[in-house]
């Protein structure tokens, strides 16, 4: 059995006052990921933005969106960056403070886990992260907007394989409760010719340069990846041609979405959405070769948090016990349960995400707490039981009953 102890939290729902200049919700901007058989290059920028009133300004520091997850990934992240929680001064809301404690824990437990379990444990983790920071806010409509996030996975998988992944998490506020929603998530295998991905608000001047590179034909390293497009889809870029491209497409990201704001009584001002310093990762070979990023300037993040533990390989079996419970995760706790097996008996599923795990003749009980039962799951011969009180046409809830097959709910 592999335990490994990452930082997390759950919270019930608490009024607090809106976002403002002292209580920002701090975003990033571009996201840029090109990849072919020569390696991976990741790049984004370093300005945060938030908002007073309607008008955006430049946080004063440069926020992290680069991580390196280990020595074969890394991440970047884009939208939601962190949160300030004035009365609850012990919750540490930034997305880089999350991934902080997610590295830290793979790093110091250690084991192999693939390019796929990472990417669906991410989700799992900045969907209950989003939940949890949101419903802790007064929110209204507009300040909602404020919690969208997107991460960009690259790397290499157990086996060597070059791979990129994003998913897109949006916001949904129905009747004062916030719920975030997963819209996208994609995993794509890279090969010989280039694949990219891009995430923020800089990522649409970046999608439109690399679809219609002849409308930038002044750019040197924009001319050299629409000669390599051309020729090969990509395949005689360079890591070095691929570094330089990623620059230039940030720099003229920052120069599209740059904007001009009156100032009263007179006078104008800049915003710029994406720029400051870039951060650059490069993985070659199968491993990280490079992390370039300004990381005096990144802010202290210190977590003091609920565990959230990952259990792996358990294989627990009632032997025809009537009623014996194979699993009970205690609240507050949260469990990522993988690959492991479960075998008569009743399994308690809230405050837990299962994935790729096998349960054979038992009977799974859905109480209405945390729910993260992965379509990876499979089924043999067993009941679900969901309680009364628990809402059935939720999401989450249709999902479970529709997606596998079971022998009864009840």
């Amino acid at each position: 059995m592999l335990w490994i102890a990452l930082l997390f939290w759950s919270f019930s729902a608490i009024p607090l006052g809106a976002s403002d200049e002292s209580n920002p919700i701090l975003t990033g901007t571009v996201n840029i990921v090109l990849a072919n058989a020569n390696g991976i290059v990741a790049l984004t920028d370093s300005n945060q933005t938030y908002m007073v009133g309607s008008e955006p300004f430049t946080h004063s520091k440069p926020g992290q969106k680069l991580f390196r997850i280990d020595d074969r990934t890394v991440c970047t992240i884009a939208g939601f960056g962190a949160q300030s929680l004035p009365r609850f001064s012990e919750i540490n809301s930034s997305a880089a403070g999350v991934l902080d404690a997610y590295v830290e824990e793979l790093k110091r437990k250690g084991g192999t886990h693939s390019f796929h379990e990472k990417l669906r444990s991410l989700a799992f983790v900045f969907d209950s992260l989003l939940t949890s920071v949101g419903n802790l806010q007064h929110l209204d409509p507009a300040t909602a907007e404020g919690y969208g996030f997107e991460l960009i996975l690259a790397g290499y998988d157990t086996d060597g394989t070059p791979k990129i992944a994003k998913f897109v998490i949006s916001t949904h506020l129905s009747d004062g409760i916030f719920k975030p929603v997963l819209e996208e998530m994609h995993e794509t295998t890279v090969g010989k010719e280039l694949e990219h991905e891009t995430a923020g608000i800089g990522g649409g001047p970046v999608e439109y340069i690399l679809s219609n590179p002849s409308q930038v034909a002044d750019e040197l390293d924009i001319r050299r990846y629409a000669k390599s497009k051309l020729s090969d889809n990509g395949r005689s870029l360079t890591v070095a041609d691929m570094e330089t491209l990623a620059k230039s497409l940030a720099r003229l990201s920052a120069l599209f979405t740059s904007r001009t704001y009156a100032m009263r009584p007179f006078g104008y001002r800049e915003h710029w959405p994406v720029g400051g310093l870039d951060q650059i990762a490069i993985l070659e070979k199968g491993s990280l070769s490079k992390l370039d990023q300004p990381t005096t300037l990144f802010e202290a993040r210190k977590l003091n948090m609920t565990p959230f533990h990952l259990l792996m390989g358990l294989a627990i079996d009632g032997n025809g016990v009537p009623g014996i419970v194979l699993y009970l995760n205690r609240p507050p706790q949260i469990a990522l349960i993988l690959k492991s097996r479960f075998r008569d008996g009743l399994v308690y599923l809230d405050n837990a995400y299962f994935f790729e795990d096998d349960f054979r003749d038992a009977t799974l009980f859905y109480g209405g707490g945390v729910l993260g039962f992965d379509p990876s799951n499979r089924i043999s011969n067993c009941v679900l039981n969901i309680d009364g009180g628990v809402d059935r046409k939720s999401p989450a809830v249709l999902e479970l009953i529709a997606k596998f097959p079971w022998k009864a709910v009840k």
